[in-house]
């Protein structure tokens, strides 16, 4: 019984031991972070180390730079396919035209008049029913 109470007791100590040294690295991050954030120099010289050649995240100004630094320029292969274009948008409609086309299409076939409907602005609805009222 004894021999289990040192060995938990030394588990505990290891335990809060690692914790204490997370703790003490999570402050020393913490303090990072707010000079960074606070002082404007060192958050330029931050910025400027970060985008720099060295940093991470690298900018560059023409394309014998990112040829040089390995990074892929060729043209994309053209056996993918051309891509259809996107279809044309119709021009929006005066709510004057709207509703003499709506008439005229419920005279002609009222059961296909909701495609008018629904091809309508909100707006011109809601004009519509404010008249109305």
């Amino acid at each position: 019984m004894l021999d289990s109470a040192v060995a938990w007791g030394s588990k505990a100590q290891e335990t809060l031991q690692r914790y204490a040294n997370f703790s003490v690295a999570e402050h020393q991050e913490n303090l990072a972070y707010n000079e960074i954030l606070t002082n404007p120099d060192v958050l330029s010289d931050y910025t400027l180390k970060f985008f720099g050649p060295e940093g991470p995240y690298p900018v560059y100004e023409d394309e014998s730079q990112l040829e040089t630094r390995g990074y892929p320029t060729s043209p994309i292969n053209a056996a993918l396919g051309q891509f259809p274009a996107p279809p044309a948008a119709t021009a929006p409609q005066q709510p004057e035209n709207f509703w003499g086309s709506f008439k005229q299409q419920m005279d002609v076939d009222p059961a296909q008049a909701w495609r008018l409907l629904n091809q309508a602005q909100p707006q011109v609805v809601a004009n519509k029913l404010f008249v109305m009222e």
